[in-house]
């Protein structure tokens, strides 16, 4: 297997403008010759804003004579002396666009030849300048846009038909357009404060009644309704926020006191709602919020609030909505919920730059914030959906979701205090995400099963058939429904097959700009996707044509998921955390950007608890796993087959396999509530 063809090593290809560029100006609070904040870009734009056009440009590196090597060694290996006497390489560079049909359309390419016979002149310059160009203009209708683009990069030998085309250099770069202005998130999904939007408590009240019109309706329903099988499976939600400390005068000294307080005011408000002679509704309303009394809330220090350029656009647009009249007016004239709510959005770590808050009344922001985060009861209290599920994506889980978000969090009847969800830090990745861990093998979660169940094969099976399946769609997943601040995201990675295309410690709009040699390739312990598919492939090719035999019923799940191998490899900080296997027995899907708004988190959670009852049937493994690790099938070509699929895999894909008529995993309404309007 050819682990040397990553994009950290020499020649890599670079974006211009690149994703992170255009994250930079939401980051930095340093001021340029346009300014500082949202808005204020730089020259290297100037191409982009104007008609939409892209550039990736071929780095060379500094030290041609040994690229010059690399190149002879690769691209000539094999080949007799007459041939190699003239060292001329090919060098092909191809833009595709991806994520939705067509897929992998060739929009655009370019190629030049180079001559390698210098490799022993060390003063010799051998590589031009090469790029290739395209268009991304949302305002021209003629061009065909898509979410995300493949440049590639290919050097073989020129001339020759009896190369191996296995021989040669390669690289690979998803480029995603960068995102101009604000980043589309609504402003009700990024804050909540009390009075800051009309129609709150009506809406709050709203979910409250239709909370428990649907639990009464379950439990009216008649036997006969309930002929189809139901299938339950266990997750765990995780929400990440940002407020200002707990409210001491309360006797609240933890965000957790806070919480129960909050719930308590919760259930005596729902309760107000309810006739006092409807007993049923009384006890219905109680075990309402007795199970949200299950949630936990901890403290994730690595959450702080957003950078200052965007604090300080949050700021704005509050401002704005606030004299638009869109807020309850009384809010308008409370000075002080005024000065609080300025703390709660422009305080932070990262201290706000003077120039900033020329147009912010003058107070104090605070430096420091609280990170609550949110998390769902633990096994065997766990929220669960069931399958087949409910058209309207309404289950108990759902139920607790709306209920925790609408009927506690953002409910002013319950709470004083407001909550943020800030979008991008001052390193350009997500301030806050959303986190779902869905149940494998805890036998005390829904399905209540255990690997020896179902025998180790067969569990392992399916988990690869899952992995190998989100795999393929992490990209249209991340394109589709992601907003742009979590696109590369180095905390949740996207799950590139064809290698890393950044490093950990890279801020955004310096991805790519670490370089390694050829041979650190293979040892790189981030989004390291090819070395773990080597040591499954080894796992599972030690097992076959002994699959009859009596085995240790946990063996081969135990050494394919081993925990140091995954450590070593492809780590926590990608989109799919499989670390988490032997903690909780769960998977853990890491690609989300936190929201306020209850009805997509909850859209969230059917897709992942859905990918994964969909892609662990034995149905789905022609797809999406035999082609990869079939018994006849090579590392190599199985690797190959992997990228190859993702590539290929398409938002219609996706879409057609998760929301099937026939046996749907997840209610087709959630899936288009998680589709982001990005043009």
């Amino acid at each position: 297997m050819n682990f040397t063809n990553c994009n950290l090593c020499h020649p890599k290809l670079t974006a211009s403008p690149s994703y992170g560029d255009a994250i930079r100006y939401h980051a930095e609070s340093e001021s340029h010759e346009n300014g500082v904040g949202i808005n204020c870009y730089g020259d290297e734009f100037k191409e982009y804003l104007s008609d939409g056009t892209l550039r990736v440009d071929v780095d060379w590196g500094t030290n041609h004579s040994e690229l010059c090597q690399q190149l002879v060694d690769t691209c000539f290996s094999g080949i007799n002396d007459e041939t190699s006497s003239t060292l001329t390489v090919l060098a092909q560079i191809t833009v595709h666009g991806i994520g939705r049909r067509p897929a992998i359309a060739l929009l655009a390419s370019n190629s030049i030849q180079i001559d390698a016979s210098l490799q022993h002149d060390n003063s010799a310059k051998i590589f031009p300048p090469f790029d290739v160009k395209w268009r991304h203009d949302i305002n021209d209708e003629t061009l065909q846009l898509y979410p995300e683009y493949l440049v590639r990069l290919q050097i073989s030998h020129h001339g020759s038909t009896s190369i191996n085309h296995d021989h040669g250099i390669t690289r690979h770069l998803h480029v995603a357009p960068p995102p101009i202005g604000r980043l589309g998130f609504r402003l009700s999904d990024v804050i909540w404060s009390p009075g800051l939007f009309q129609g709150d408590q009506a809406h709050s009240n709203e979910i409250a009644d239709s909370v428990l019109l649907r639990r009464t309706a379950d439990e009216n329903k008649d036997a006969d309704d309930s002929v189809v099988e139901i299938r339950r499976r266990g997750f765990g939600l995780e929400l990440e926020t940002v407020q200002l400390p707990p409210d001491a005068e309360n006797d609240c000294f933890t965000h957790q006191q806070q919480y129960v307080q909050s719930v308590a005011r919760a259930r005596k408000w729902h309760l107000n709602r309810v006739s006092d002679d409807d007993d049923d509704g009384i006890k219905r309303v109680n075990e309402l919020y007795d199970e949200l009394l299950l949630w936990n809330v901890s403290h994730d220090l690595y959450v702080e609030n957003a950078a200052p350029p965007t604090r300080l656009d949050l700021y704005q647009q509050i401002m704005a909505h606030i004299k638009s009249n869109q807020c309850d007016p009384k809010l308008c004239n409370d000075a002080e919920s005024i000065r609080t709510l300025n703390e709660l959005v422009l305080g932070g770590r990262v201290e706000m730059p003077d120039a900033l808050l020329d147009d912010v009344p003058k107070q104090k922001i605070p430096t420091s914030q609280a990170s609550p985060e949110y998390k769902s009861p633990l096994p065997p209290h766990e929220l669960y959906h069931t399958f087949p599920p409910p058209k309207d994506g309404h289950d108990d889980a759902s139920d607790s979701i709306r209920l925790v978000l609408d009927g506690v969090l953002k409910n002013a009847a319950a709470s004083s205090r407001g909550v943020a969800v800030p979008t991008v830090s001052d390193i350009g990745q997500s301030g806050t995400s959303i986190h779902v861990h869905v149940n494998i093998t805890n036998p005390t979660a829904w399905p209540r099963e255990v690997v020896t169940q179902r025998g180790d094969i067969e569990a392992t099976s399916s988990l690869l058939s899952v992995i190998f399946g989100w795999i393929c769609f992490d990209r249209v997943i991340g394109c589709h429904f992601n907003m742009p601040n979590v696109w590369r995201d180095r905390s949740f990675a996207p799950m590139y097959v064809t290698g890393p295309e950044f490093s950990w410690n890279e801020v955004s709009w310096r991805h790519g700009s670490s370089t390694i040699k050829p041979e650190q390739v293979k040892h790189v312990k981030l989004n390291n996707l090819q070395a773990w598919f080597e040591h499954v492939h080894s796992c599972l090719k030690s097992t076959r044509g002994e699959e009859k035999k009596e085995q240790d019923p946990a063996s081969l799940f135990e050494v394919v998921f081993d925990n140091e191998v995954l450590i070593n490899t492809i780590s926590r900080w990608n989109s799919l955390n499989l670390l988490s296997l032997k903690q909780y027995g769960t998977i853990e899907f890491r690609r989300m950007h936190a929201t306020l708004d209850s009805d997509f988190v909850s859209a969230w959670t059917w897709f992942c608890v859905g990918f994964v009852e969909k892609f662990s049937q034995a149905s789905m493994f022609d797809r999406y796993l035999y082609p990869f690790v079939g018994g006849a099938t090579s590392m190599e070509a199985g690797l190959q087959r992997l990228v190859n699929a993702q590539n290929n895999a398409t938002i219609e894909d996706l879409y057609e396999i998760m929301c099937n008529e026939d046996y749907p995993s997840m209610p087709p309404s959630a899936f288009d509530k998680l589709i982001c309007n990005r043009y």
